[in-house]
This record gives structure tokens, C-alpha cells and sequence, in this order.
């Protein structure tokens, strides 16, 4: 696969064709949202997740073991359910979160990014069934994938496999317990005690993946209070070139939280770009997919491909 790159093709048979099982170290994404904008329409609700299934199956496929996805996803008013005439609220982060745990994903949380006092055409009156909220959040949904995988793995001080199974400190993560007499043991003869995931949090303590102190005060609510990112000028022009960017805030907060640096982010519904122009800045690297070739030119000044193409292979 070619790194810090975008591919201009349907991101279900681009994964198929140039991601690798177990290839990618986070993803972050915000697909489509059902008939919410001309650019992507579907005849039906079930038509849209019917792709949205085959989507996420290969971003399950090429996520690494024990690592994160990270999904932006709002409730949307459109037409294109049972009536294609009319407008209906779908509740896509419920539906979303459904299909992902189908598919094998681990629900973990979900974060509430408020976007304060959004502009609105839709009108109300103040009487009885006449009124409804301004829809003004969106949800950030992290899943984790965890596949149970029996190898035995090294003693994390020992570096020996003389080990027996713990159960699983999590499901699908499996825990061993090192059973070397000559090893580090409890008070209670109690062998060291780890997981391949636990492995991996713990060499990723160092002084390069620490999370700056203000991004984890910002986080540990579950309600964010973001702006939006400015798009429309005052004459109604859009200045930005993309519909439905996400603020970098977003990405931002996600490379921190669930990768290391050097390690590799993939967004396959790449829009405005906006991922592989943080992952850039936090010194990781990333892949993208875009169906629509017309974002080229706002993808490529995201990312900065216009003053420097950096390929890396492998």
C-alpha cells in the first residue's frame, strides 16, 4: 500500500484491492450521512446501510488487533425512507453503533460534540405538536476491535512463553498469566499477568505519545463544545470547497488518544481532507479514499500535497 496518499475510487473495493488484513493502526471517519447532501444519495435507508455494512466489514478487516475506530455520525432529516416524498429523522448514531457491533466491533463510548447555536431555515410555533429542537450536536463514536487470539505471547519480563491462560481481561482480549518460577512473582506466588493489548499501552508510554494536558481536560467530559468549521461567506459562497468538513479538533483528539507516532491512519470517506492534514502534523501516516475526484484540489491543500509529495512504501 502507498502511504500518505489518497485513493480517488469507492473505498469498499479500494480497501479490498490495496490494505492488507491488519494493516492500519486507527481509523477516523465520518461517512456520508444518509441523502443529507446531492453528492451522495441512496433510493433507500436500507440501501445506504447495506453499503455503509460492506464499508465497515473491511474496516474491521484491515484494523489492526485491540485497536480503535473512530466515527462521526449525526441524526439527519431527509426524504428516502418509507415515503420518498416526505422528510423523516433517521437516527443514524443508534443505527450506526448497531451495525458496527454486528459487524464485531466493541462499543466503547460516545461523545457529544456540541456545536453551539446552529443556523436553521426550519420554523416553529409555540403550540402543542408544532415544536421541535434544532438538531445543534453530533455524536464521536469509539468502538474498539478485539479478536480472541490464542497465541501465546512472551512474558513482557521475563521474555519467556512459559505461560497459562488468565480468561480474557476484556472480551476478545486474551490473558496469560507467566507461570516461570524464576520470573518476577507476587506475594501470593502470583505469576505477571498481561495481554497483547496491555503490551502494547505499556511500551507506548513515552514522553512523544503523551497527550498534552489541555487535550485531556478538554476530553474528559463526555459533552465537547466545538465550532463548527467556517465554510459559507457572507455572500454564500463556499470558501472551503466541501460541504461537510469536520474541525480539526476532532482528528486531533483521536490520533492523540488511540495512536502513536509513526503509526498509520486511514479515513475512508477522505472529504475535505482533514485527517491526513492532522495526522501530518501529529507526525503519523495516513491513508485515504475519496470517491469524488472533484475534492482533489481541496484534499491536496489540506494535506499540503501541493508543496510536498511524500510516498513512502512497503
Amino acid at each position: 500500500m502507498i502511504l500518505n496518499e489518497v485513493y480517488y475510487e469507492d473505498c469498499i473495493e479500494g480497501m479490498k484491492r490495496h490494505l492488507p488484513d491488519d494493516s492500519i493502526d486507527l481509523i477516523i471517519t465520518s461517512p456520508p450521512y444518509f441523502n443529507a447532501r446531492s453528492y451522495r444519495q441512496w433510493e433507500s435507508e436500507t440501501a445506504y446501510f447495506e453499503e455503509m455494512t460492506l464499508a465497515f466489514a473491511q474496516c474491521f478487516r484491515v484494523l489492526k488487533n485491540h485497536h480503535v475506530l473512530v466515527l462521526n455520525v449525526a441524526d439527519i432529516s431527509c426524504k428516502g425512507g418509507t415515503s420518498k416524498w416526505t422528510f423523516e429523522k433517521f437516527p443514524l448514531i443508534a443505527e450506526f453503533t448497531h451495525v458496527l457491533r454486528k459487524i464485531g466491533f466493541e462499543y466503547v463510548d460516545t461523545f457529544v460534540w456540541d456545536k453551539g447555536e446552529v443556523e436553521s431555515k426550519r420554523g416553529t410555533e409555540p403550540y402543542p405538536f408544532y415544536f421541535n429542537p434544532i438538531n445543534c450536536h453530533e455524536g464521536i463514536i469509539i468502538f474498539h476491535k478485539h479478536v480472541l487470539d490464542p497465541t501465546k505471547i512472551p512474558c513482557p519480563k521475563c521474555g519467556k512463553t512459559i505461560v497459562q491462560n488468565n480468561g480474557q481481561s476484556e472480551r476478545g482480549v486474551q490473558s496469560w498469566e507467566c507461570t516461570n518460577q524464576d520470573c518476577q512473582r507476587s506475594d501470593a506466588n502470583r505469576g505477571v499477568r498481561f495481554s497483547a493489548r496491555s503490551n502494547m499501552m505499556q511500551d507506548g508510554k513515552i514522553p512523544t505519545n503523551k497527550i498534552p494536558e489541555k487535550i485531556v481536560k478538554t476530553w474528559r467530559r463526555d459533552i465537547v463544545k466545538i465550532k463548527p468549521v467556517f465554510k459559507i461567506a457572507s455572500d454564500g459562497t463556499n470558501i472551503l470547497g466541501h460541504s461537510a468538513p469536520f474541525p480539526e479538533d476532532i482528528p486531533d483528539f483521536a490520533i492523540r488518544s488511540y495512536s502513536y507516532t509513526g503509526d498509520v491512519v486511514l479515513d475512508p470517506y477522505m472529504g475535505s481532507g482533514t485527517v491526513g492534514r492532522v495526522a501530518r502534523k501529529l507526525d503519523r501516516k495516513w491513508i485515504g479514499f475519496e470517491l469524488h475526484d472533484t475534492f482533489k484540489h481541496v484534499i491536496d491543500k489540506q494535506t499540503l500535497k501541493h508543496i510536498k509529495d511524500i510516498r513512502n512504501f512497503f
